[in-house]
């Protein structure tokens, strides 16, 4: 019999779903369905006590569980507080609202996910520097700052700190940083240059590396890369009946990610993937040695492979 968790609609949604599908990754659960269309309560329940072939454990997401109307008491017998098949309904509404949906449940056969309370504007600088020292970020007094009077979404502030410490590497978090990749007229380069190489947009990748080589090293930017392209990697040496398994274990499961990496196996094929993350290793190994290579030694990497790839812009 399945668990229920539902997940309210608010601006950290999709953090929410991303969270909780993660972690119950780690605890052996497999995504088998996601579901935008839903029909009726009874046949999604019934979906997901269908079992699978491999899997022990299983999860399966409902986008737009409103559309299902009122859940059935009479289904209600059939939740679990603890199961091995669970089934994460996502509401386009208030949970005051989705609660209204499972009047007729006891309150324990539903879990519900709130939206955490808003940060004050005259807050969100020391909210940031504390969501940075939870994530292991050193961010700058001033570099959050400049974020927090710049950007007015929780969400967007999370996004931007995220791709700042991926860019940093472990070192501190600058206002240079932040005015180079989130505000310069080059505007998010480290995204584009990322995207664009998943993508094999050759343009995209040429724009942005004439922002990102301000940087006398290419470090950053290689280890940037390889973290971007590691679940295509995994993907590629992993059997398919495997591979949510491993990509779990690294946790690689969100949604955009897993598609840049599949664009990247798309465009440039699983053998090209390997040799090139190889290289990427063996790059920044050198650089951490007087035999560095710079940027050219990372450019004819980097070139070599959008070379081979296919459909390219």
């Amino acid at each position: 019999m399945p668990r229920l968790i539902v997940i309210e609609a608010h601006e950290s949604q999709r953090r929410k779903l991303e969270e909780l599908t993660s972690d119950l990754a780690k605890k052996g659960y497999v995504l088998t369905s996601k579901i935008e269309t839903p029909g009726g309560w009874a046949e999604i329940v019934a979906a997901s006590r269908s079992g699978g072939l491999f899997d022990d454990k299983r999860m399966m997401v409902v986008e737009n569980a409103e559309q299902m109307g009122l859940f059935p008491p009479s289904l209600a017998g059939l939740l679990e507080d603890e199961a091995d098949d669970v089934i994460v309904a996502v509401f386009a509404g208030e949970t005051k609202n989705a609660q209204k949906i499972f009047s007729g449940v006891p309150s324990q056969k539903v879990t519900f996910i709130r939206a955490p309370a808003a940060v004050p504007p005259w807050g969100r600088g020391k909210w940031l520097m504390g969501l940075a020292a939870e994530k292991g970020c050193r961010l700058e007094a001033s570099a959050a700052a400049l974020l927090t009077e710049s950007l007015e979404s929780q969400e967007e502030l999370r996004a931007e700190l995220d791709k700042l410490a991926f860019y940093a590497g472990g070192k501190p978090i600058t206002v240079e940083a932040v005015k180079l990749l989130s505000f310069d007229e080059g505007g998010n380069a480290l995204l584009r240059f990322l995207d664009g190489v998943c993508q094999n947009r050759r343009r995209d990748v040429l724009n942005a590396l004439r922002h990102l080589q301000s940087n006398p090293s290419p470090l950053p930017l290689l280890t940037a890369l390889y973290n971007r392209m590691r679940p295509a990697l995994y993907i590629a040496c992993t059997a398919p009946q495997a591979e949510a398994r491993a990509l779990a274990a690294v946790g690689a499961t969100r949604e955009y990610v897993l598609r840049m990496a599949r664009a990247a196996l798309e465009h440039f094929g699983a053998e090209s993937v390997k040799n090139f993350m190889l290289g990427l290793i063996r790059l920044s190994y050198l650089e951490k040695t007087s035999a560095a290579e710079g940027w050219p030694g990372f450019e004819i990497a980097l070139w070599g492979l959008m070379g081979q790839g296919s459909g390219a812009k």
